[in-house]
């Protein structure tokens, strides 16, 4: 997932000058991807309770072969967007559910170390799409490049096929019939996932604007395009290990909004930072490394507030907050950058977002005391 949604940020640089597309459709092309979940991704959860969870997630990897595939061969913007769009809504599915199924294993034993591990995946799926896109157009040019992620899909689907198991106490209790939110969520566990959900969007947010913009903004810096991949890469593979060790050291230290508080202003910090220093190689490795900590801590957060029957539908509210700002800002990103002219535009939105989330993430404490 994580590399077929940045293949299309890695290269954007040869989008926007070879196809003649506007920073705010190159922009369009990155949050599309993401789109779905706005729609999606609470019937996922559901979905996920009325057919099983494994074959729910294997359904939303062939969705997102069969998009890669269709994106791949396009020929239009159009196609292209359609294509990005039906493999956004396999990953909607998939992302719902993986995380449900986490939950179910690890729940009662290391949370947060077992959500850090899993959401590592998706900086290393970005890291290697920026470090290997640039080569592999050169190599094979445009199209088959963007064949790739699709293949890595059909790889993805078969080896859920073959390996994953549901957790002891759940393998039956997910095929159960539909059953409204309303009579399940109470007004607690709405507004603790909906509060979550916004920190986690605003944290991936301020992760994914640097990445996505930060390859063409180096190129128009005198960068090369590989070199500039691999730079802004540095930030995905250093979050990999910061991920499952900053939500070790944070558990071990037991200060976990301090910690996540602390990520927020020294990761604006940097951000800030890239438009007025020539030290990209420091700062972007640097991202990585204080990005890392707070990951796991808050995907942590909705479990603390949901009960175990009402997980898939809650963490479904979850990630819809979380689509929804992951498909607006992108686009609203290059908008900016297109009216201003700016190419600094999307990294100051980045540090902005993340002191949004200071104030979200206070809020989601308030309503816990309230409730007390």
């Amino acid at each position: 997932m994580g590399f077929q949604f940045q293949s299309v940020a890695a290269v954007g640089s040869l989008l926007t000058t070879d196809l003649k597309i506007t920073h705010a459709e190159l922009g369009a092309l990155i949050g599309v991807y993401l789109l779905p979940g706005v729609i999606f991704a609470i019937p996922g959860g559901w979905l996920g309770k009325r057919f099983g969870d494994k074959q729910v997630v294997l359904t939303g990897l062939l969705l997102m072969t069969f998009g890669g595939v269709l994106f791949a061969l396009s020929v239009t913007y159009q196609m292209m967007f359609i294509g990005r769009l039906i493999s956004g809504l396999g990953a909607v599915l998939l992302n719902v559910l993986v995380t449900k199924m986490v939950a179910d294993w690890f729940a009662e034993f290391r949370i947060e170390i077992a959500m850090g591990i899993l959401i590592s995946s998706w900086p290393l799926g970005i890291a290697v799409a920026l470090m290997s896109m640039g080569p592999l157009e050169e190599l094979l040019g445009l199209r088959y490049a963007f064949l790739v992620p699709a293949i890595l899909c059909a790889i993805a689907f078969f080896l859920v096929c073959s390996i994953y198991s549901n957790s002891p106490d759940t393998s039956e209790t997910t095929k159960e019939s539909f059953i409204p939110t309303k009579a399940k969520l109470t007004n607690y566990e709405v507004w603790g996932v909906f509060l979550s959900g916004c920190v986690w969007c605003l944290y991936n947010i301020a992760f994914i604007l640097p990445l996505s913009f930060g390859p063409e903004y180096l190129v128009t810096k005198g960068i090369a395009l590989t070199s500039a991949g691999a730079t802004v890469s540095l930030a995905s593979w250093l979050i990999i290990p910061a991920l499952p060790m900053g939500a070790w050291i944070a558990e071990r230290i037991g200060r976990p909004d301090l910690t996540i508080i602390a990520t927020f202003v020294t990761a604006a910090s940097l951000i800030w930072m890239i438009p007025i220093s020539n030290f990209y190689i420091i700062i972007f490795a640097a991202l990585g490394l204080v990005f890392g900590p707070a990951g796991g801590l808050i995907m942590a957060l909705p479990s603390q507030v949901l009960s175990k029957e009402n997980r898939a539908i809650g963490m479904g509210i979850f990630f819809t907050i979380y689509y929804l700002g992951m498909a607006i800002l992108p686009v609203i990103a290059g908008y900016v950058q297109d009216f201003t002219g700016s190419p600094s535009a999307p990294f100051i939105l980045a540090g902005i977002s993340l002191l949004i989330a200071i104030v979200t993430l206070v809020s989601f404490r308030m309503i816990q005391v309230r409730q007390l």
